[in-house]
C-alpha cells in the first residue's frame, strides 16, 4: 500500500468514527395529549429529560423531587401511564389522571410527581410534625393539600367548587 492509498484510508476511517452521530442522550416520542399509546425512544438519556419531554407531548404537569436520576434505554410503544411505570419502576412515582373534553372524554395523564425515597429504598413520609413546621410552611402545606384534593375530586369528576359540607 502507499502512502498516498494509507493516508485516504486513515482519513476515511477518521472521518466515519468523527461523523458517525451518537446515540447518546437521543429522546424521541411519538404521539399527543389524546394519543392511547405513545412511542418512546431514549438512548443514554436522564430519567428526568425523558418525562419532561413526555410531559410537553402529552401536556401534563410534572413534578421531578428524586435524588436519583438514571439513565434509561427504552424503545416501546404503550399506554401513557403504563409507560410511565416502565420508565421508572424503582422510582416513588404518583399520577393523577382525568376526563379531558378535548379527547372525546377519554381519560389522560394530569399530572405525574417523581418522589424522593427514604433512605431504605421505601416511599419517604411527605407530612412533618405541625410543630416544626413556620406559619408560612404550614400554610403552604395546606394549600398543597387542598389542591391535591382538589385534583383527586377533578379526576374522579366532581367539582370541587360544587361541594357542600354535608357531604
Amino acid at each position: 500500500m502507499d502512502y498516498r492509498s494509507f493516508t485516504a484510508l486513515i482519513l476515511g476511517i477518521g472521518c466515519l468514527v468523527i461523523g458517525t452521530p451518537s446515540r447518546a442522550d437521543e429522546i424521541r416520542i411519538s404521539g399527543s395529549r389524546c394519543s392511547n399509546e405513545v412511542h418512546v425512544v431514549a438512548r443514554d438519556a436522564r430519567l428526568s429529560a425523558v418525562l419532561k419531554q413526555l410531559a410537553e407531548v402529552l401536556d401534563f404537569k410534572l413534578r421531578v423531587d428524586s435524588d436519583n436520576d438514571p439513565l434509561v434505554d427504552i424503545d416501546a410503544v404503550r399506554r401513557p401511564r403504563d409507560l410511565i411505570m416502565r420508565l421508572a419502576p424503582l422510582e416513588n412515582v404518583s399520577m393523577t389522571q382525568g376526563r379531558d373534553p378535548k379527547c372525546r372524554n377519554q381519560p389522560r395523564i394530569l399530572q405525574v410527581w417523581v418522589l424522593p425515597m427514604a433512605r431504605n429504598g421505601v416511599a419517604r413520609a411527605m407530612a412533618s410534625t405541625p410543630n416544626a413546621l413556620t406559619p408560612q410552611q404550614q400554610a403552604e402545606q395546606e394549600r398543597l393539600a387542598h389542591e391535591g384534593a382538589n385534583m383527586i375530586l377533578k379526576a374522579h369528576g366532581i367539582d370541587p367548587a360544587g361541594q357542600s359540607s354535608s357531604q
